[in-house]
């Protein structure tokens, strides 16, 4: 139940209930605030009177969703107009935080050896990777 409501109004439903035999929802609406109570809370009002033994005749009115208030006219949203033509303007480039020296360059003979050497080294070694595998299979086949 709502907690506003109090302990006396309650009383007060149930005495006047039990002296006319019933309430209707027009007892309910003079002792409660129906108008700001949501359906599930009038239905827990509901159930405790009836458990003390007073019968309670509703409209179906009352247990229906409240309306809701007259909607709130939506705000849309502002529109900017996109901007104009940038012809006049060139892109700025970023300038770095430090400045930075040119790299030392190496001598491009050490870096061409390396490389034409490798590929051979590779295949080598995967021949003799190869040769070594091939020889464990007879060995250990025959």
């Amino acid at each position: 139940m709502q907690p506003a409501l109090d302990s006396n109004t309650l009383d007060r439903l149930i005495s006047l209930g039990r002296e006319r035999g019933h309430l209707t929802t027009e007892d309910l609406r003079a002792s409660l605030p129906v108008e700001s109570m949501s359906a599930e809370e009038i239905a827990l009002v509901v159930v405790h009177l009836e458990e003390t033994g007073v019968p309670v005749e509703l409209e179906e009115s009352l247990l229906s969703p409240n309306p809701k208030p007259a909607a709130m006219p939506r705000q849309s949203a502002e529109i900017i107009p996109f901007p104009g033509p940038r012809a006049n303007r060139e892109p700025s480039k970023a300038k770095p935080l430090q400045p930075t020296k040119p790299a030392l360059l190496e001598p491009r003979q050490a870096e061409t050896q390396e490389t034409s050497f490798s590929p051979w080294i590779v295949a080598a070694a995967g021949m003799l990777a190869f040769a070594v595998f091939a020889l464990v299979i007879f060995a250990t086949a025959g």
